[in-house]
């Protein structure tokens, strides 16, 4: 990563960002939303967040992945790598032409019903998860998938040991590609973009 000077981040901010008065009552501070899509960037006072995108070289393009002015800024351009990266709290990755997408990456996103309720049982795949099997249900009007296992006896915690468990997941509205790479440069904007809801 590059050193960032203030001057730098100062004429960063300026370029990407208006700063506006934040709408939380009963705060006063300012905060930077993009120029791109109004999206919430930073709160004034933690710039820190600008600085550490600008260190990587994301300097253009700075917006929210589905252009909501009320969520937060989560997708970005570096155009020196010529690379899209999306990120959250939990984690940031960068996407450009010849990247790819396997089942089980963060940005993968299922292209069927099947394949839905496969993603589902290879997520809980480890060795303190036992006899797991996903089924298309309907829970609660939803209609999803309903997966079971049973914890091992190696699991950390003894009191759920030898305990049968459920986890219920509502299919998607929209499906995804499931298994693919990118060509184009918004090929990689889209990975970019499911790499954000996916870590989101």
């Amino acid at each position: 990563m590059k050193r960032v000077t203030n001057k730098m981040l100062t004429d960063f901010i300026a370029l990407v960002a208006d700063k506006k008065p934040n709408n939380i009552q009963d705060d006063n501070a300012s905060c930077y939303y993009s120029k791109i899509d109004g999206s919430y960037l930073t709160r004034e006072g933690m710039e820190d967040k600008l600085k550490f995108l600008l260190k990587l070289g994301i300097v253009e393009q700075l917006q929210n992945r589905v252009n909501n002015a009320d969520w937060t800024t989560d997708i970005g351009y570096n155009p020196k790598e010529q690379k899209w990266y999306g990120w959250s709290h939990r984690a940031i990755f960068g996407f450009g032409i010849g990247s790819t997408c396997k089942s089980g990456d963060c940005h993968y996103r299922p292209e069927n019903k099947k394949d839905y309720i496969d993603t589902q049982t290879n997520w809980w795949a480890d060795s303190n998860h036992l006899n797991i099997a996903s089924i298309d249900s309907i829970q609660y009007g939803i209609h999803g998938v309903l997966t079971t296992w049973t914890y091992s006896d190696d699991t950390p915690n003894k009191s759920i040991r030898g305990k049968i468990t459920t986890q219920f997941s509502p299919y998607p509205v929209e499906y995804g590609k499931g298994e693919w790479d990118a060509k184009t440069l918004d090929d990689a904007k889209q990975m970019a973009i499911d790499f954000a809801n996916g870590v989101s």
